[in-house]
């Protein structure tokens, strides 16, 4: 066969095996998505719009799953901090896995993390965490960050916290069957004003009082 025969025919080839990879990939119905599964999601909500935002269905064919496109779309949901998208060709799973904010506090109708992300987390309801008050969310960052620096067992009094500014903090805790305000002053000398609270608690005079100042630990004022 003359030479330039030859390179006629194995071009043709190389062809007709690129056009057919073409179609295997991209048009058949071999490689399609047959599952989608979708991990790190807190709840059934926010799985269900983890999905929905994706914009993948099952039966779309894989190679158009483009795994950066679905990652740029998931990440305008503000609750989602990291997100990974992989294609199995093989099982024909696609892969979606989320690392989700992680609520410290209800903030200005919303839930904040420790970063001082605000987000709206679907189907979430932490009735546990507290309420954070403040014009910034870094003060927001400064209560929450004040909040877990306190004791669990004072901690989980709390019902709220407000920061006007980084040295005047208060609080409302529930403490047996009645509310107290408390003024905290800076968040400095925690420890020590929890001991003060728990010791002014003890006292006969007090068990009725509404109001406690911790602003100077070593003056508390009681009301």
């Amino acid at each position: 066969m003359p030479k330039i025969n030859r390179l006629t025919v194995i071009t043709g080839t190389l062809l007709l095996i690129f056009i057919g990879l073409i179609y295997l990939f991209a048009w058949s119905s071999i490689f399609t998505a047959k599952s989608i599964v979708i991990s790190g999601a807190p709840t059934v909500e926010s799985k269900k719009l983890v999905l929905t935002t994706s914009g993948i269905l099952v039966g779309e064919k894989m190679a158009r799953i483009e795994p950066r496109s679905v990652a740029q779309r998931l990440s305008s949901l503000t609750w989602i901090q990291d997100v990974q998208v992989s294609r199995n060709w093989i099982s024909g799973d696609v892969g979606i896995t989320v690392e989700p904010r992680k609520p410290s506090a209800y903030f200005a109708g919303k839930t904040i993390d420790s970063t001082g992300t605000i987000f709206l987390l679907p189907g979430f309801t932490g009735a546990d965490l507290p309420y954070v008050a403040a014009a910034t969310p870094a003060l927001g960052v400064d209560a929450i960050a004040l909040f877990r620096s306190l004791p669990p067992s004072f901690r989980g009094k709390i019902i709220s916290l407000s920061a006007r500014n980084e040295s005047n903090f208060s609080m409302r805790l529930a403490y047996q069957g009645r509310e107290l305000a408390v003024k905290w002053g800076a968040s400095e000398k925690s420890a020590l004003k929890v001991q003060v609270f728990n010791a002014l608690m003890k006292l006969p005079e007090n068990k009725n009082l509404r109001r406690v100042d911790l602003s100077a630990a070593h003056a508390p004022i009681v009301k």
